[in-house]
C-alpha cells in the first residue's frame, strides 16, 4: 500500500472514531461553516427507485436532505425534463433523445430499470407542483448539452426560457443551484437577471476559479480531484464550492473533510445521520 492511500486510510479511521464518540463535525466554508446535503439524483443511482424519478427524489427529502440534484434537459417544445442519459433506451421503454419529442410526446415513457414500466420521465414543473412547500429545499440542476447543442446560441436561449418558467413560477429563484460547464450558458443566464446561484462544473480547481470569477459566478462544482486545500482557495476568492463526489460513507467522510458547501451524495442517509437531520422514513415532521 502506498503512503497516500494508507493517509486517506488513516484520515477515514480518525473520522469514523471522532464521530462514534459524538464529537462535532468542524466544517470551514461560506455557508456559515455548514454543508448543505443534496441527494444526488435523489437517493442515487443504485436506489430500488430510479434516479430522477420523482419516488426517488420525494423520498430523500423525507429522509432530511436539504434538496437534490438533478439532471435536466428541455423537449423540443422547451419544458424541463428531468433526465439523466443521452438517450431514453436502455433506461426507458422509449427512445430517442428528450429533445426529439414534445413533453406531451413524453407522456407514455416509464422507467424500465430498474423496476419495469413503474416509474414515468417527469418535468421540473410537475416535481416542484407535487412536493408540499417546494422553497423549504435547495435543488442542483445539473444542466445537460450534447456537444451539438453547445454551439446552438438558440438552444441556450431555450435552456435560460425553461429555467425562468419554473423558477418564477414557483419563486424558486434562490434555490435554484444551476450547474454547467458551458459558459456560453453561463454568460446568457447572466445576462437574463433571472437570480439563480450558478457554478461553473471544471475538473481543475484552478480553471474554475478563474471562470467563475471572471464571469461573476456564485461557484464552482467540482468532483473528486476537489482538495481541502482547492476549496479553501475557492472560499478565499468568495466562491462557494459544490462536490458530487461521495458514492459511499467512507467518500462521504473525505468529502466533508474538504469543506464543501454543497455535497451530493448517494449514501443520503448515512451523511444525513453524521448532520442530526436524519428522519426514518414515514417519520412526521
Amino acid at each position: 500500500m502506498n503512503a497516500p492511500s494508507r493517509r486517506w486510510i488513516l484520515l477515514w479511521l480518525i473520522a469514523a472514531l471522532a464521530l462514534s464518540c459524538g464529537r462535532p463535525i468542524e466544517i470551514n466554508n461560506l455557508n456559515g461553516n455548514q454543508i448543505t446535503v443534496l441527494g444526488h439524483r435523489g437517493m442515487g443511482k443504485h436506489f430500488r427507485y430510479p434516479g430522477n424519478s420523482f419516488e426517488s427524489i420525494e423520498y430523500v427529502l423525507n429522509l432530511g436532505a436539504d434538496g437534490a440534484e438533478i439532471d435536466v434537459q428541455i423537449t423540443r417544445d422547451s419544458v424541463l425534463v428531468v433526465f439523466h442519459d443521452r438517450r431514453l433506451e436502455g433506461k426507458t421503454n422509449c427512445s430517442g433523445q428528450v429533445s426529439d419529442y414534445t413533453w406531451s410526446g413524453l407522456d407514455s415513457c416509464r422507467y424500465t430499470v430498474p423496476s419495469p414500466q413503474i416509474f414515468r420521465v417527469i418535468s421540473v414543473d410537475e416535481l416542484f407542483r407535487r412536493l408540499p412547500d417546494v422553497r423549504q429545499y435547495t435543488f442542483a440542476l445539473h444542466c445537460k448539452v450534447r456537444q451539438d447543442q453547445a454551439l446552438s446560441p438558440d438552444y441556450f436561449r431555450q435552456l435560460v426560457h425553461a429555467i425562468r418558467q419554473v423558477a418564477e413560477k414557483y419563486g424558486m429563484q434562490d434555490r435554484l443551484l444551476i450547474e454547467s460547464g458551458r459558459v456560453p450558458f453561463h454568460q446568457l443566464l447572466q445576462i437574463s437577471g433571472l437570480g439563480v446561484r450558478q457554478f461553473i462544473s471544471r475538473s481543475n480547481i484552478t480553471d474554475g476559479i478563474g471562470i467563475a470569477g471572471e464571469l461573476g459566478l456564485y461557484g464552482i462544482s467540482i468532483g473528486p480531484k476537489l482538495s481541502r486545500h482547492g476549496a479553501a482557495r475557492a472560499h478565499a476568492a468568495g466562491l462557494r464550492v459544490m462536490t458530487w463526489t461521495p458514492k459511499n460513507r467512507w467518500q462521504n467522510l473525505l468529502a466533508i473533510r474538504k469543506n464543501p458547501d454543497f455535497i451530493q451524495t448517494d449514501e443520503a442517509a448515512h451523511m444525513l445521520m453524521l448532520f442530526d437531520k436524519y428522519r426514518e422514513p414515514g417519520e412526521a415532521d
